[in-house]
């Protein structure tokens, strides 16, 4: 019986050790600043190998995707499968990303559209932005794993907020969730299972063909209009505090403009007020809003849409600050 009562207060005493160790080590984690944190992040998003199902959620819509990546000889290889409604593969092999829809329709796109918004938005982000409050927010459990959580409160009401779940040991994004001023969650992304496997092999890398190769296409980026006068040189008179122009220089005849503020970002898109327009006032999905707009200085009318992660509120007044450069304006309509 002694030696029963022995067993247990070693038992107990190896117990209490590993949870004093295991909890020495969430501390230490804890203590990490949260730009290392994003920095794990970031390298773990390119460089692990993983496998899993992940889930996006925004507004009513839900869909799920099935997930292989490995990094191989200094390359990304990935490949996802629709799980929700009619089945559809992406492939990605560097920079090479290709869709293959039901019906044996080939796309090739360009990887930012594929890459996980969240963790490219981050990319750039420095976490001392005046903009936003960064904050390691403590430990949680997803998935049967450890992972740290980081909320990105936002400052102002021009930009959203994020909380981050990181998987502790490896760095990985396993959820976030974008929110409002309000606190209401407008997108969502998680993991519903993952593992780390430490060898990937070739074959779940291919993607499933079922026919002969229908038609291959690429999708063009948006293009500049040309069809202004050569003189036109569009100003936009106010962006929210933080936000700069990052492309789409005023020079005359340039009609397409980019803002970020280091995480969110939106573009202004100026047309001709012939072109097809999205109806007037704010259509939102999720977190991304598009406002559009008619105006007219003079005889010269034009239309005006900003699409981006910004409330509607903002992307109106962004919209309502864009007008031809009056120089220029003067020297078109006295022609």
């Amino acid at each position: 019986m002694s030696g029963m009562n022995g067993l247990t207060i070693v038992h107990r005493f190896f117990v209490l050790c590993l949870a004093m160790l295991l909890s020495s080590l969430a501390s230490a984690d804890l203590q990490l600043p949260a730009k290392q944190w994003l920095e794990k992040m970031q390298t773990a998003a390119i460089h692990q190998n993983y496998r899993g199902v992940f889930v996006f959620s925004r507004d009513e819509a839900t869909s799920s995707m099935r997930i292989v990546h490995r990094y191989d000889r200094g390359e990304e290889q990935e490949r996802l499968i629709q799980l929700d409604g009619e089945k559809g593969e992406v492939f990605r092999r560097g920079a090479v990303v290709m869709c293959v829809f039901p019906d044996n329709r080939v796309v090739q796109v360009e990887p930012s559209q594929l890459t996980n918004k969240i963790v490219q938005a981050f990319a750039k982000f420095e976490p001392d932005h005046h903009y936003y409050r960064i904050e390691m927010a403590g430990q949680d459990r997803l998935i049967d794993r450890s992972s740290i959580k980081i909320s990105v409160m936002a400052q102002d009401a021009h930009r959203y907020s994020y909380v981050l779940w990181l998987d502790q040991q490896t760095g990985l994004l396993l959820k976030s969730v974008l929110q409002n001023d309000q606190g209401v969650e407008l997108e969502r992304f998680q993991y519903t299972q993952i593992e780390f496997p430490l060898h990937i092999a070739d074959d779940e890398l291919q993607v499933t063909k079922t026919g002969t190769l229908v038609k291959h296409e690429v999708i063009p980026s948006a293009k500049k209009d040309r069809r202004w006068p050569s003189e036109m040189k569009w100003m936009v008179d106010w962006a929210p505090p933080g936000f700069k122009k990052v492309s789409g220089p005023l020079d005359p005849g340039d009609n397409v403009m980019v803002y970020s503020d280091g995480l969110a970002s939106y573009s202004v898109f100026i047309e001709a007020s012939e072109n097809k327009m999205l109806p007037e006032g704010a259509s939102l999905v999720g977190a991304t809003v598009a406002y559009a707009q008619k105006f007219q200085f003079g005889e010269h009318r034009y239309n005006v849409t900003v699409v981006g992660e910004v409330p509607a509120m903002t992307a109106m007044m962004v919209a309502e600050s864009v007008k031809p450069g009056q120089y220029e304006l003067d020297d078109v309509l006295a022609e």
